[in-house]
């Protein structure tokens, strides 16, 4: 394995400090209080069919954590549907990280990454009691069939395919608002396990694996490609050895062999700074976010776009498409692999969209696909899910606590259809995840 550096960490600190800010500053903003919610239309139980069509969040509540669900109209709003328990704890702080909400089944994934049309397994992370759970989802109601120890410290992302399961496990021991996950404590590592088709989860001997080898990574995310046949994780500040002391963030890709233990791992430099979130078109093409110093790097915000080998090696196909936004951590990709979308976390909040190639190629399309100016997305736009079809896209706020509803209109661009309050509002940004079908 090739030798990781450490980021400079005067500049972490500086980090540190500008996150605690701009919280502070949130709390002010709202008086503590929850973000107003607009346009939840009363909907009967009759109405409701959470396989038909739903939207779920993860609270990551330390009193106790829990997945607040939604369900969708054919016209893309939402009606609550229930709050259920994970029978674990969340940590209370900004995580930092992707995919820690997962829909799917055994064979693979609905959303964030949707790759497949239909989930009926939802996959949440516990954070703060380091365990994973499992639902079923039935017509009016989760039903928790799975709790299982994640395998390590703080797990954060979860992904499944082909009938196994690996969570990144952050290590991290400092919660709040922190860009410092995965530095404090154990080193980050990933963890599998089988699932069967019903839920049920037993751990893979010898499948954990750690990361770049240090701490202070960053550590964000952790997917299968759409093959199964790779894993792939980023790390935000990592570096291996040769890259330049301002040229953070590495990609790692593990091998899976048939028992579900990974093979080789190779790190790459990511084509820019602070890989983070990322997804997959159905060609296997891998799109990563790149955050370019977080709230230190205003308006420096890009994506980029990669192919996967078989035996898990990148090669770029776009190279940092900057978007103008502060912060860009997430993003999905629709059905059809036409069009791409981002969130930026600070500045004024942005969502992007990008056009894409079936090898990964990108093109910015609108730097502002939401318009902060008629609030339609703010500071504090996180993760993103697309309902089945990609008929609709849904936006977390971690810092008020909502889920925004977009149509996407045939050419890429977005209508705001709603706004619903999701969780309270949160000056820690502790609200993590959401997946939608």
């Amino acid at each position: 394995m090739r030798t990781i550096a450490l980021a400079p960490p005067a500049r972490r600190i500086a980090l540190a400090l500008a996150l605690l800010l701009a919280g502070s500053l949130y709390l002010f903003a709202v008086g503590g209080g929850s973000a107003q919610a607009g346009g939840q239309r009363p909907r009967t139980s009759s109405d409701v069919d959470l396989r038909r069509g739903a939207v779920y969040g993860l609270s990551n509540d330390p009193a106790g954590n829990r997945v607040v669900a939604f369900s969708r109209s054919s016209d893309g709003t939402l009606a609550p549907a229930g709050s259920f328990s994970t029978k674990g704890t969340g940590s209370g702080g900004f995580e930092d990280s992707a995919n820690g909400l997962v829909l799917g089944s055994a064979r693979g994934e609905a959303a964030p990454n949707n790759l497949l049309n239909y989930g009926r397994l939802l996959f949440a992370t516990n954070a703060g009691s380091d365990n994973l759970s499992v639902f079923r989802v039935h017509r009016r109601k989760l039903a928790l069939v799975e709790v299982q120890n994640s395998g390590g410290a703080k797990p954060v992302s979860v992904t499944v395919n082909r009938g196994v399961v690996y969570v990144l496990n952050s290590g991290e021991t400092v919660d709040g608002l922190t860009p410092l996950n995965c530095t404090q404590g154990a080193r980050p590592s990933v963890t599998g396990f089988r699932v069967t088709a019903g839920g049920q989860l037993t751990p893979i001997p010898g499948s954990t694996r750690h990361l770049s080898g240090q701490r202070d990574s960053g550590c964000a995310q952790v997917s299968f490609d759409p093959s199964g046949d790779v894993l792939v994780v980023t790390e935000r500040f990592a570096r291996t050895a040769g890259q330049a002391s301002e040229d953070e963030g590495v990609i790692n890709t593990f091998v899976v062999k048939d028992n579900g233990t990974l093979g080789r791992q190779r790190i790459f430099d990511a084509t820019g700074q602070g890989p983070f979130g990322f997804t997959f078109n159905k060609r296997g093409a891998l799109l990563t976010t790149e955050q370019f110093d977080g709230i230190l790097g205003p308006g420096r915000g890009a994506a980029a776009g990669y192919t996967v080998s078989d035996r898990g090696r990148l090669r770029a196909t776009s190279r940092s498409v900057h978007n103008g936004g502060t912060d860009t951590c997430w993003f999905v990709v629709t059905d059809d692999g036409k069009y791409g979308y981002t969130t930026s976390f600070f500045g004024e909040g942005r969502i992007s969209s990008y056009r894409v190639g079936d090898n990964g190629s990108l093109r910015l399309l609108q730097a502002k696909a939401a318009d902060p100016a008629e609030g339609e997305v703010h500071t504090g736009a996180s993760d993103l899910a697309l309902s089945r079809y990609s008929r609709y896209l849904y936006q977390l706020n971690s810092f008020d606590g909502t889920i925004s509803a977009f149509r996407i209109a045939g050419d890429g661009r977005l209508m705001l259809l709603q706004v619903v309050q999701a969780h309270p509002g949160s000056g820690t940004a502790a609200p993590l995840g959401i997946a939608a079908s």
